[in-house]
């Protein structure tokens, strides 16, 4: 279970840096509002985080993806749900930075993401 917890770390972390990238481009660069980069990136990078999570990490079969893709979903749309309301809490109300809001908010969500991917979104493979 350690082993599968760091490797699940380090592949979030991959979409935890890609996520750095795409809300420091768009609200930085583009100018877009933080909660919207946010949304904007949650949805461009889910994906991704299903397909490492799936192939690299709980290495379950193709065929188990109709069923995990959407539970995956709904795991990462929960965590995403409270991420939003707390970007929204340590951004506007208490003034922290919004790319150290989201770093905090990943390593926070980390062990319960995990938890409930594990036994749950690609639990098909048992």
């Amino acid at each position: 279970m350690r082993v599968k917890f760091v490797t699940y770390a380090v592949m979030g972390g991959v979409c935890a840096l890609l996520n750095l990238l795409v809300l420091w481009v768009l609200t930085s660069v583009l100018g877009v509002h933080y909660l919207v980069s946010t949304m904007i990136s949650f949805f461009t990078l889910t994906p991704v985080g299903f397909w490492l999570q799936k192939l690299v990490t709980f290495r379950t079969h193709r065929s188990a993806a109709p069923v995990e893709w959407p539970r995956y979903f709904v795991t990462m749309g929960s965590s995403f749900a409270a991420n939003v309301g707390l970007m929204y809490i340590l951004v506007s109300l208490l003034g922290i930075w919004y790319l150290a809001a989201s770093v905090l908010l990943t390593a926070v969500l980390l062990a319960t993401n995990f938890l409930v991917n594990d036994r749950w979104s690609f639990a098909l493979r048992r």
